[in-house]
């Protein structure tokens, strides 16, 4: 009877996902809907383990889809400037080429915009069977706002970047970018930098720029108004045949989150074999009538919401450090961090290695001694758009040791271990939780001797929405007598 009582203290609490964690580390479990007195009211020993475990099979790995169809941007937000720029010869001023290789062309100037409208041109010579890029630096003040422009010889505007001033951090405001393909015969272009807020007879800007004979189908797309557009759903997309073509591209690419969705995450990446390497970064527009951008990430997991984000692929080395004999396709992959909504524990390995053991009146249940217990398992979700489960990557997982009988001794730091870890890119983890010894409370007759023990319990659970969990009911083995 005693025996009884106690095991209807112990797994009135073990069993029970409607108790509440509150360890010394303030970590909560959320409350499950099973009420704690119907669950210590049954059988606990011909209970199933609760977690909804789902056949590997019928699980899905994400894998993002190749993108070879772009949309174009809803370019309607106004330019800054638009039509003819009065070009007086006493103004231009010619520019080096600093950078001259096999496939690239490319040069950098550095000067001063003194004042509110004051603007310097240069000329260059361009082409049919090239392309031209610009990039300007504009100073890292708030209260300085340059605009970068091509116009053709007779002055008319070709191309522009235009973003509003918006200081990153460190990094400063958002360079602007054009690129350009010419047409027919070697003609003459400008390069036109224009101050169109505030202006610095002590603060530079830099202006580098470049010609080049290899590029890709997607250029040209250097600008936020040229963004490539694509969507993708929860398996992700990826895009493999684009090309860093000169020290200076960058592409950008349009992506929409939706309202409806199962993640508030994406990871982000750029790769490639080429010793050009490649930088991601994650903007977004926070301006009416024009492009004002905020950058949100560096690549890696990104938080999104629903809306318009910007991904800027560019080229994470200096111009001295570029090689233009290894231009080499980048695969960009964007994959959504799913939310786990299923956890399960498919493995315990502790000092007895997977052992389980039946005590009479306690049933079966996996056995380890004091030591390291390595737990194993996967997350999963379920898109209810297309009812596939996926295996959830990149989840953050807790793994908790509780024993009930510390806990009724007032001593929480036996009673609750934790162990923490993340799902690998295929939704599975690993972790190894250490535990403390047992108060070997409960006992049983094998036959050949008496053993000690504590009945205890492994839970896992998605760290960042602990309502998702799962347990494993263990024995914690202390030690055993012979029978004299």
């Amino acid at each position: 009877m005693v025996k009884k009582r106690l095991l209807s203290r112990v797994f009135a609490t073990v069993m029970a996902l409607a108790m509440i964690f509150a360890p010394a580390n303030g970590f909560t479990v959320q409350a499950a809907e099973n009420d704690a007195s119907q669950i210590a009211s049954r059988d606990i020993f011909s209970e199933e383990n609760p977690q909804d475990v789902i056949s590997e099979d019928d699980i899905k790995y994400q894998e993002p889809v190749l993108i070879n169809e772009f949309g174009a941007v809803e370019d309607t937000l106004p330019s800054r400037l638009t039509g003819t720029v009065q070009v007086e010869a006493a103004e231009i001023r010619d520019i080096p080429m600093t950078y001259d290789n096999s496939t690239v062309i490319a040069g950098t100037v550095s000067d001063y915009l003194d004042s509110e409208g004051d603007a310097l041109i240069y000329n260059i010579n361009l082409a049919e069977g090239i392309y031209f890029q610009a990039q300007l630096t504009t100073p890292a003040n708030a209260n300085l706002d340059y605009d970068l422009y091509l116009l053709d010889a007779d002055g008319n505007i070709l191309k522009g970047s235009d973003y509003y001033t918006y200081i990153n951090g460190t990094d400063g405001t958002l360079q602007e970018s054009i690129g350009f393909f010419p047409e027919g015969d070697e003609a003459t272009y400008y390069i036109y930098v224009l101050a169109s807020t505030g202006g610095s007879i002590n603060q530079p800007f830099t202006l580098d720029y470049s010609l080049s004979i290899a590029y890709d189908r997607l250029e040209s797309n250097d600008s936020v108004r040229e963004a490539k557009s694509f969507t993708f759903d929860s398996n992700g997309a990826a895009i493999d045949y684009c090309t860093l073509s000169s020290p200076i591209d960058n592409d950008w690419f349009e992506i929409t989150i939706p309202e409806s969705r199962i993640y508030n995450r994406l990871n982000i990446s750029a790769t490639t074999a080429s010793s050009n390497t490649c930088s991601v970064e994650v903007y977004q527009n926070i301006a009416s009538e024009g492009y004002k951008m905020q950058k949100v990430g560096n690549g890696g997991s990104v938080a999104v919401s629903t809306g318009t984000y910007y991904v800027r692929v560019s080229n994470a080395k200096s111009m001295d450090e570029y090689d233009d004999l290894d231009i080499q396709n980048y695969t960009l992959t964007i994959t959504p961090v799913l939310s786990a909504t299923n956890i399960t524990i498919t493995s315990l390995s502790g000092t007895e290695g997977s052992k389980y053991v039946t005590y009479s009146g306690y049933g079966n249940h996996f056995r380890t001694s004091t030591g390291t217990v390595t737990v194993s398992g996967y997350a999963t979700i379920k898109d209810p758009e297309t009812n596939t489960t996926y295996y959830a990557a990149n989840t953050p997982v807790t793994i908790m040791y509780y024993n009930p009988f510390w806990e009724e001794n007032n001593t929480p730091n036996y009673a609750y271990v934790y162990a923490y870890g993340t799902t690998d890119s295929t939704g599975k983890y690993t972790i190894k939780v250490s535990l403390p010894n047992p108060t070997s409370s409960c006992s049983a007759d094998t036959g050949v001797s008496y053993h000690y023990f504590d009945v205890c319990a492994i839970y896992a659970l998605a760290s960042d929405n602990t309502s998702v969990n799962t347990y494993e009911v263990i024995f914690h083995y202390s030690y055993s007598v012979y029978h004299g």
